[in-house]
């Protein structure tokens, strides 16, 4: 019984990245579901798959606080201009 070793194509190793990423599953599992060497689905990951989705997710968090806080922000002036406006209508009366 001979040690063959199995071939993927680039678009398999990208796919099984993908559905591991989506389903949350870890290397070991995708690799017995799969039945591919779990080494292999590691390196499959850090090369098609980790970098950009975390540096991609780190940005988008970075936006959402900058958001966050600038919303907060106007919301705070909107609720200033507000009392101004009706201290000022109040006593024009």
């Amino acid at each position: 019984m001979g040690n063959s070793r199995q071939h993927f194509d680039e678009e398999f190793k990208r796919q099984t990245v993908k559905h591991m990423m989506e389903t949350g599953k870890t290397p070991m599992e995708i690799s017995k579901e799969m039945e591919v060497p779990v080494s292999s689905i590691r390196t499959w990951k850090k090369q098609y798959g980790e970098v950009g989705d975390k540096t991609q997710l780190f940005v988008d968090m970075e936006r959402l606080k900058q958001l966050e806080r600038q919303n907060r922000e106007l919301q705070e002036e909107n609720e200033i201009l507000k009392k101004a406006m009706h201290f000022f209508t109040k006593n024009r009366d």
